[in-house]
C-alpha cells in the first residue's frame, strides 16, 4: 500500500507540472485552450498548483520542469533510478511531516496560552470540578444508570465548540440519532470525561490540547485548541464492538 502511495504522488508530481511549465513559457490565456486536451491540461495544472500550495510542499520548479521534460520526451537516463524513487519520496514525505508539525506546534503556542489562561480562570467558577489530569467539567444533569469503562461503547449525543463559542460540530442541531463511539477509539479527555458519567447524565467539558487534539492543525480545529463539549450520555454499550444497542 505504502509503495502504491508513494508511486502514486511521483505520478501526481509530474502531471502538475505540466501546467507550470507552460506557464513558464507564456502565458496561458482563454484563446490558448482550443482542444480539451488543452482544458483538461489547465484543470490538472491548476488543481495540483492549489494542492501543493495549500500543503506547503517543498519543491525545486527548475529540476521538477527539467524531469519531467525529460520524461515526457521518453528519456529513460534518469539521474534517480526508478528503483530508488521510494526511498526518495519516504525520506521526503519523513521531513515535510517534520516541517508541517514544526509549524503547527509553533501555531499551537497561542492557542495554548489561550487554553491555559482560561482553564485557570473556568476552575474557580460555582460547579466547575478539575480532575487531576486537568480535565475540567460541570455536571448539568446527573443521571443514575451505568457509567461506562474503557472497553465499552457509548452512545451519546454532543456539541463542540472552540472557547471563542464557535461550533464545530453538534449532533443537537442535525437532528440526527446519537452518536455510538468506542470507548477506546477517542481523545483521552473525553474518554476520561465519559467514565465520569452515567447514563441519562449531562456534563460540560473542557479539554486541554494535552487531552485532545494536540497540535493538529485544521482550518476547523486550529493547533492548539481548547476544547469545549456538551455531552448526553444516552446509553452504556458494555461489551464493545460486539454487543447489541438498544432502539
Amino acid at each position: 500500500m505504502k509503495q502504491v502511495v508513494l508511486k502514486s504522488a511521483v505520478l501526481i508530481l509530474l502531471l502538475s507540472t505540466i501546467f507550470t511549465a507552460c506557464s513558464q513559457k507564456k502565458e496561458v490565456s482563454k484563446g490558448d485552450l482550443k482542444t480539451i486536451v488543452d482544458s483538461a491540461s489547465y484543470c490538472i495544472g491548476s488543481n495540483m498548483g492549489s494542492q501543493f500550495k495549500g500543503q506547503n510542499m517543498d519543491i525545486n520548479p527548475e529540476i521538477l520542469m527539467s524531469a519531467f521534460y525529460a520524461a515526457y520526451d521518453g528519456d529513460t537516463n534518469f539521474i534517480i533510478k526508478p528503483e530508488n524513487i521510494q526511498s526518495v519520496m519516504m525520506e521526503y514525505d519523513k521531513k515535510m511531516q517534520e516541517k508541517q508539525k514544526a509549524a503547527a506546534a509553533e501555531k499551537g503556542k497561542v492557542n495554548r496560552e489561550k487554553s491555559s489562561k482560561f482553564l485557570a480562570d473556568n476552575k474557580t467558577k460555582e460547579g466547575i470540578q478539575t480532575t487531576t489530569s486537568g480535565l475540567q467539567y460541570k455536571v448539568i444533569k446527573q443521571g443514575a444508570g451505568a457509567k461506562p469503562t474503557i472497553e465499552d461503547r457509548v452512545r451519546i449525543q454532543y456539541r463542540l465548540k472552540l472557547i471563542d463559542g464557535k461550533v464545530i460540530e453538534s449532533t443537537f442541531e442535525r437532528g440526527e440519532d446519537p452518536v455510538i463511539m468506542g470507548m477506546n477509539g477517542i481523545i483521552p479527555g473525553m474518554s476520561e470525561g465519559l467514565q465520569l458519567m452515567s447514563e441519562g447524565s449531562t456534563f460540560l467539558f473542557w479539554i486541554s490540547p494535552e487531552l485532545g487534539y494536540g497540535d493538529m492543525d485544521s482550518p476547523e480545529l486550529p493547533a492548539g485548541s481548547l476544547l469545549s463539549f456538551e455531552v448526553q450520555l444516552i446509553e452504556v454499550v458494555k461489551g464493545g464492538d460486539n454487543a447489541t444497542v438498544k432502539k
